[in-house]
């Protein structure tokens, strides 16, 4: 029997009500109990929403980690600890507002750590006795480019040079590097989104109030580190179904494929609004979501789609390797090509620019190209 989604759900409700329930009743000293049950009462349920809601945005009830324990444990070890900063960070606001109601914070920390080993040992077992319901990687792959740049990327890794092949190779590893780079992409775009909120409900008002469809792009897949596809999160800037009318238009997409696959000033699919949101970048802010779901940084090569990478790859044959290297990263949100020029760039040019950062990055770099990427955005220099 294979255990869905829905049952992890269930058993990470128990698992959290379980480990408050126990951290409350070890650290509260028996005679405090009854005084502190009414505030324990009120805890438990936001504590559990906010600790689901965390494990969902960690891609906790996605099929996506077949055969990767390692990765799931970091997920829920990161998921808790975000949970319990903002749990604490409330918890001392409320204090401060209030100290009759301050509670005691060391129950949070028991909290997290039982927390922590039950999800993450109930989900190793489940692994061991095979009762995950884990799809295939192919069932996340839905339309022939995708099956085509599977196909190429195992051709172009046969065919590349040695220390590319290694790169790819080591790029499958968990290390200190990658570490620091999510610890950083998870608070930068965490405390963004909280920051941003209003802009984002302001925007999305907008693009209702102007046209009919949904807030969200409805665009295919985007291509991931190792080509893996990902739904990516950006603001509708252009009439509902914009992407078929590119495709179904043979004019205008020799147009777009000529202008290296970027969009075009005179597009006559953008609204008033899209204009707007695109030229100052706040259509990408949804990325952010992207980032705290582990599919994209906060810092990396621009995302592309499947049939982009291919086309690109076959016009330009010598920029292979550099494409199989820029794949060894996740995309980001912003990166050395927003810097440098955005849409200003070449094909080559850019791919170029992405490589040496995949090959090279640092945390420090990171934190420096995000600096780099306000007054560029601010002066909206390449933007389209």
């Amino acid at each position: 029997m294979k255990l869905g989604a829905f049952w992890w759900f269930i058993i990470d409700v128990l698992c959290v009500a379980a480990s408050f329930i126990l951290s409350f009743a070890v650290r509260v000293p028996f005679p405090y109990l009854e005084r502190e049950l009414p505030r324990f009462i009120d805890l438990l349920f936001p504590l559990i929403i906010l600790r689901i809601a965390l494990f969902a945005l960690f891609g906790l009830y996605r099929y996506i980690w077949q055969n990767a324990a390692l990765r799931e444990t970091v997920a829920v070890v990161s998921a808790t600890v975000v949970g319990s900063i903002v749990a604490t960070l409330l918890l001392v606001f409320v204090s401060l507002q209030d100290p009759i109601q301050e509670f005691p914070r060391s129950v949070l920390i028991f909290e997290a750590a039982i927390t922590t080993s039950l999800v993450a040992g109930y989900r190793y077992s489940l692994r061991i006795l095979d009762l995950r319901d884990l799809e295939p990687r192919e069932a996340h792959i839905h339309d022939r480019q995708q099956y085509i740049l599977d196909a190429k990327i195992q051709e172009w890794l046969y065919n590349a040079p040695i220390e590319v092949q290694i790169l790819w190779a080591e790029s499958q590893k968990w290390s200190l590097k990658r570490v620091l780079k999510r610890t950083f992409d998870i608070i930068v775009s965490l405390t963004a989104l909280l920051i941003f909120a209003p802009l984002l409900l302001i925007v999305a008002i907008l693009i209702k109030l102007e046209s009919p469809g949904p807030v969200m792009a409805d665009i295919p897949k985007r291509a991931g580190r190792h080509g893996v596809p990902f739904k990516m999160y950006k603001f509708r800037g252009m009439v509902p179904n914009a992407h078929l009318l590119l495709v179904n238009n043979p004019v205008l997409w020799e147009k777009y494929r000529r202008n290296n696959f970027k969009l075009l000033d005179d597009d006559p699919r953008l609204t008033r609004v899209g204009r707007f949101i695109r030229k100052t970048s706040i259509d990408e802010l949804p990325n952010l979501i992207n980032v705290l779901h582990g599919e994209m940084s906060i810092v990396g090569p621009r995302p592309r789609y499947p049939f982009e990478i291919i086309a690109q790859a076959e016009r330009f044959p010598e920029t292979i390797p550099d494409i199989l290297k820029m794949l060894t990263v996740k995309p980001g949100l912003t990166g050395p090509w927003q810097v440098a020029g955005r849409s200003n760039l070449g094909y080559e040019e850019r791919t170029k620019l992405e490589a040496e950062y995949a090959e090279n990055h640092t945390l420090l770099g990171d934190i420096m190209l995000c600096l780099a990427t306000i007054p560029v955005v601010l002066r909206q220099e390449g933007a389209h």
